[in-house]
């Protein structure tokens, strides 16, 4: 299944909102696991504090004094006890030394609330002083809740190493970490991929079209590469019907230079003989000249259906688009070829509707593709024959139908019939037909309107050419109605 592509700035979005989040995610979890974790000072407080008030009764007992000098002397703390009343009860030698030395500088005690100390404020820079209140188990109201006080001197320790440099070393990994995360997904979102169609572009470039357009979760990046793709296949498409059409031309030029050259050197033995006095009666000398004529004619043919068949296929003309009228246009090539088929023994029959059949195209490319089909039809109907040319609308297209009572066509020649310069076995002396661009030029006319022309075998003998074109329908107005072919 393939995955969805995402838009080039979301993935941008979404690499800076890493960039941002993580580091900071994870200094603000860091500090305040950090700030969970219970102080120094704030655990040895209550671990005096539960030492003490787990041996109210052997405060005064001098084994567990000694025992609890050592256990407060191994946690820095110098610690005070008195009871109730203010009496002492308890003290360590380090808060003895305190005591002594402010004696020493004179101090005395201050007038000081219940349960206060009795050495007031005076507490060295370096220590911290605190009080712990040691509750009774059942303190009645209105009096002091406690057994006693204690007096704590701590000695300051320095903050854990998550206080000091932990909290902005995590942020830097974090960043660190972030930023390689969005370098591995920007190179595999883009720069892999950009590269890939750097490499495909300058394979294109050298002329190798078989590429392989590289994929993206990134939807510009993807949109790029399919174009890349498009725009390889369209131009090794081209370039193949580049390397057909030229083939087609040198093919092309070939056949026509040979056909040029017989009726020239032909023409060229007649004029040599009338000029050098070789015929001498008047009946040879008229057959040289009508000789002279047909050439000159095969010539002229040639001559234009080279013309027609450059304009329509290799200039790649576009028709021009006039309206008219394909009924009219079709009567007007029928009474030009009427002399002709007479002379070669041919009847020419129309089947029209006898209505207006309107399109749209180059009244002189439609006239050339008509008559390039009836010529075709005179060459392979015998003398007596029939040629029927019948058109009307069928749905939304005007057909045009030539058939002949000729021999037909061969079933090997049928796919080839369109084909430049193809000739059929039935048509293979050049005496008999032109270039063999006819049909070819009457099938691309066709199909430069938006139409086509193909060809097949009747089932009564002869060959039948049907092509279509689009049909132009107009709308009458209202107080002049008339009809068309196309509401026959």
């Amino acid at each position: 299944m393939r995955r969805r592509a995402l838009s080039l700035r979301l993935w941008l979005a979404l690499a800076l909102l890493v960039i941002i989040g993580l580091p900071a995610l994870t200094t603000w979890g860091l500090a305040n696991l950090s700030a969970r974790r219970p102080l120094p000072e704030q655990v040895e407080v209550s671990v005096v504090q539960r030492v003490l008030q787990d041996n109210v009764a052997r405060w005064r007992d001098p084994a567990w004094q000694r025992r609890a000098e050592r256990q407060f002397a191994a946690m820095g703390t110098a610690v005070q006890v008195v009871d109730s009343a203010g009496r002492q009860v308890f003290v360590t030698p380090g808060a003895r030394a305190i005591l002594q030395r402010w004696a020493r500088l004179g101090a005395r005690p201050r007038a000081r609330p219940r349960g206060a100390s009795p050495l007031g404020a005076l507490v060295a820079p370096t220590q911290l002083f605190t009080t712990i209140v040691i509750p009774s188990a059942a303190p009645r109201s209105g009096e002091l809740p406690a057994l006693g006080l204690a007096y704590l001197w701590l000695t300051p320790r320095p903050p854990s190493w998550i206080q000091n440099w932990g909290v902005p070393l995590s942020g830097l990994v974090a960043l660190l970490l972030a930023l390689a995360i969005v370098t591995t997904c920007l190179r595999r979102l883009v720069l892999r991929p950009l590269a890939a169609l750097v490499q495909a572009m300058r394979r294109i470039a050298a002329g190798d079209h078989d590429i392989q357009a590289p994929t993206s979760r990134a939807a510009e990046v993807t949109e790029v590469s399919a174009g890349l793709a498009a725009m390889s296949a369209a131009l090794r498409e081209a370039l193949e019907r580049q390397r057909a059409l030229e083939q087609e031309r040198k093919l092309f030029i070939s056949a026509v230079a040979h056909d040029l050259r017989t009726p020239l050197f032909m023409l060229r033995g007649y004029l040599e003989g009338l000029e050098t006095r070789v015929v001498t009666t008047p009946e040879k000398v008229a057959a040289y000249v009508r000789e002279c004529r047909a050439k000159a004619d095969a010539l002229e043919h040639l001559i234009a259906d080279l013309f027609a068949y450059a304009t329509v296929d290799y200039l790649e003309q576009e028709p021009r688009r006039d309206p008219l009228d394909l009924g009219v246009l079709i009567q007007r090539v029928i009474q030009g070829r009427r002399l002709h088929a007479e002379v070669a023994g041919v009847a020419l029959m129309v089947e029209g509707p006898g209505t207006p059949c309107p399109c749209v195209g180059d009244a002189h490319l439609l006239t050339r593709a008509i008559e390039n089909l009836l010529e075709n039809a005179e060459r392979y109907t015998p003398r007596g024959g029939v040629i029927t040319v019948s058109w009307g609308a069928e749905g939304t297209s005007l057909v045009v139908r030539v058939a002949d009572t000729g021999p037909g066509i061969a079933a090997q020649d049928l796919p080839h019939l369109f084909t430049p310069l193809y000739r059929g076995e039935t048509s293979r002396n050049r005496e008999a037909g032109g270039a063999g661009l006819g049909l070819t030029i009457a099938r691309r006319i066709m199909q430069a309107h938006g139409g086509d022309l193909w060809a097949a075998n009747r089932a009564s003998g002869g060959a039948i050419f049907t092509g279509t074109l689009p049909l132009e329908v107009r709308t009458p107005p209202r107080d002049a109605p008339s009809t068309t072919c196309a509401d026959q």
